[in-house]
């Protein structure tokens, strides 16, 4: 093989660093096809676009459903709350004695019916 050094006697053109000649037909090809290009760009556009779109209906749906669950917390606090409350009356004395009373018609012992066990 044939070291090749460019110098300024070198010329330049359709000659390589390794000697070889590059025909016009060879270059032409490999360029790219010109009817190929806008094309693949219109569909790269559209897929773009496409995306965008997309993306922005899950952001709005994802929205709806954050907006739904957060009104159903506050639901489920404000049930929570009253069950509290209620739970708190009912466990009272006063509140027990009351019902026992009204509802189940129970009334303090009398006198007879004490039993004293020593």
């Amino acid at each position: 093989m044939k070291d090749f050094a460019i110098s300024a006697h070198t010329p330049v053109g359709p000659k390589i660093l390794q000697g070889q000649r590059i025909s016009k037909k060879r270059v032409k090809a490999k360029k790219s096809h010109p009817s190929l290009a806008l094309p693949s760009l219109f569909f790269l556009l559209i897929i773009s676009i496409f995306l965008y779109v997309w993306t922005r209906v899950q952001v709005v749906q994802y929205g709806y459903e954050i907006s739904s669950a957060l009104r159903a917390k506050e639901t489920a606090t404000i049930a929570h709350n009253e069950r509290t409350l209620e739970l708190a009356t009912l466990r009272s004395a006063q509140q027990v004695e009351q019902r026992a009373r009204q509802k189940m018609g129970m009334a303090p012992p009398r006198k007879n019916q004490l039993v004293i066990i020593q």
